[in-house]
């Protein structure tokens, strides 16, 4: 009787740990076929490739391939990758925000001032806002539903689709923005433009924190 209840369990140790291991093995398949024809835009070391509109002091490279924006004085800008535009993509980015804070991802957008206006933002803040307006929404264009998590000092995931007129903005995993052509106002904005990041768009001691910023163009 003890031989057969060791013989079982020992058989039953080896079926969990092959089946342990087969998992892993799946989900390690199913990481690396999501990241499948991503190129990253930033190298987590320097701003190659990247240039600041208007204040550059703020802005510096933390370990961990972090790229990070402290509040001051006079800061309100924005750093956008300047090698060229994008049309179709799907870019995937992770962020973190101070309480209160402020910033947000741009699509689309032109060189110069007000790039939540000649492209499309999609916001990043835990400061209280209405559904069109706070994080995961495009910014004054089209609410968020569900409401996404917005904690503060914690890192989240976005990845935004961008196809023609469309738009999806998935956070954390679950999509909270499928526009429309309900949403007028988006659909007049541009098909083609740069991507961009905006600073800890708040007062100090606020910050912004972006890291692991990839891209998939689309056909």
């Amino acid at each position: 009787m003890t031989f057969t209840t060791n013989f079982t369990s020992a058989c039953l140790g080896i079926w969990l740990l092959t089946a342990f291991d087969s998992f892993a093995d799946d989900q390690t398949t199913n990481i690396a076929a999501d990241e499948t024809g991503f190129s990253p835009l930033f190298d987590g070391k320097t701003l190659n490739g990247w240039t600041i509109h208007g204040t550059k002091s703020g802005w510096s490279i933390q370990p961990g391939g972090i790229l990070r924006n402290d509040a001051s004085a006079g800061n309100h800008n924005w750093i956008y990758y300047d090698q060229k535009t994008f049309k179709n993509f799907i870019l995937k980015l992770e962020w973190k925000v101070a309480p209160n804070g402020n910033s947000g991802v741009f699509l689309r957008a032109k060189k110069g001032d007000a790039p939540w206006a000649t492209g499309v933002e999609v916001q990043i803040s835990n400061a209280p806002r209405d559904n069109s307006h706070c994080t995961g929404s495009l910014y004054g264009l089209a609410a968020v539903n569900p409401r996404p998590d917005e904690r503060a000092d914690v890192w989240h995931s976005y990845e935004i689709h961008c196809v023609g007129k469309r738009y999806t903005v998935i956070a954390d995993g679950v999509t909270c923005v499928q526009s429309t052509d309900t949403h007028k106002s988006l659909l007049a904005r541009p098909l083609e433009g740069y991507i961009g990041l905006q600073d800890a768009h708040q007062k100090a001691p606020s910050y912004i924190e972006y890291r692991n910023i990839r891209i998939k163009e689309l056909k």
